[in-house]
């Protein structure tokens, strides 16, 4: 979470809550393979409603960073060129990586299978276009922009999927962007509040955790509920941010929560093509105990090597090409002054 501003505060437990967040969607799609010790956990089963924390956290992050910038060409053009650089390269990877898999198993043959990479290659794959297209399945003014547009989400996901936030990608767009407002919308709530007390802060983190672990399992159950997940994860980011060092913080300030927020957007991403491999390779006849420790170990060392060799290097490349998009800019506007 360094993008943006130096002088921005640096949450580092918003970067482990972002680490955890990952990590519960990995086992979410761990349990979903039979005979493990994962197998039909009823908290984990339902660990991909995890993936409302990454929009919400995306949103409040985004915000703290572009939300009071001006409003324009200049600052629109950087941000897109650091949010591409940042996330598109990796993307590709993974996706080439899935594209592999697909021709070896036949599936790139299928009908429409074209469509879906051109989605892909795009990343639009999630905006409703094609069912089941994801090949690799994760100011004043301003303010009223966005809670408007969180509003008209909330709106369509109440009337055509009764709240829920399950279902196909008909309606992902929708639900992402709600998510994604309301973390804009925390971060202008929180952004002029006091620290709180340690022990308050550690409580309400608590409190909010214990919500998540009761609600989630329940959500399958009762798929409405999952509009509480969304509105949990703005709570725990609020606790977060507020909070001055209490042992929360600490603990989630340590090497692993770390590591794994470094990592968060590489274990995302490459967890389902890797896990695909592993399987097709034959590790899946492994004992399932055997199998399990397997995937995350190699995850781990995939994830750390596409941090390393994909993720740093072409971010890096995203700020130098907008630092000089941006002397251009300004050599340009020099000279035309000069006439």
């Amino acid at each position: 979470m360094n993008e943006g501003s130096p002088c921005r505060p640096h949450y580092g437990n918003l970067e482990a809550l972002r680490g955890i967040a990952a990590l519960v969607v990995v086992l979410h799609h761990l349990s979903l393979q039979p005979g493990t010790f994962l197998t039909g956990n009823p908290w984990l089963g339902q660990g991909w409603l995890f993936v409302d924390l990454f929009f919400v956290l995306s949103g409040f992050v985004i915000a703290s960073v572009h939300a009071e910038s001006s409003a324009s060409e200049t600052a629109a053009t950087g941000f897109l060129i650091r949010r591409f650089f940042r996330l598109w390269p990796l993307h590709l990877v993974t996706l080439i990586a899935a594209l592999g898999l697909d021709i070896l198993g036949g599936e790139a043959g299928k009908l429409g299978y074209g469509a879906m990479f051109v989605l892909n290659l795009t990343m639009t794959q999630a905006w409703g276009f094609v069912p089941g297209s994801v090949l690799n399945g994760p100011s004043c003014r301003r303010l009223g922009i966005m809670a408007t547009i969180g509003v008209i989400s909330l709106t369509v996901l109440l009337v055509f999927r009764g709240g829920s936030l399950d279902g196909d990608l008909s309606l992902r767009l929708p639900r992402c962007l709600m998510s994604f407002s309301l973390g804009v919308l925390l971060w202008a709530w929180s952004r002029d509040r006091k620290p709180l007390i340690p022990r308050v802060a550690t409580i309400g983190q608590a409190v909010v955790a214990a919500a998540m672990i009761v609600v989630l399992p329940c959500t399958a159950q009762i798929p409405s509920l999952g509009l509480a997940m969304p509105l949990l994860s703005a709570a725990m980011i609020a606790f977060m941010v507020r909070d001055p060092g209490s042992a929360a913080r600490v603990m989630l300030d340590r090497r692993v929560p770390q590591w794994l927020g470094r990592h968060s957007y590489s274990l995302y991403l490459v967890h389902m093509p890797l896990f695909r491999w592993l399987s097709e390779a034959g590790a899946d006849e492994l004992p399932r105990t055997a199998w399990l420790v397997l995937s995350l170990a190699a995850l781990g060392l995939v994830s750390a090597v596409t941090y390393r060799l994909v993720e740093v290097p072409w971010r890096d490349r995203g700020r130098s090409i907008e630092r000089r998009a941006e002397r251009s800019r300004s050599l340009g506007e020099q000279s035309l002054k000069g006439l």
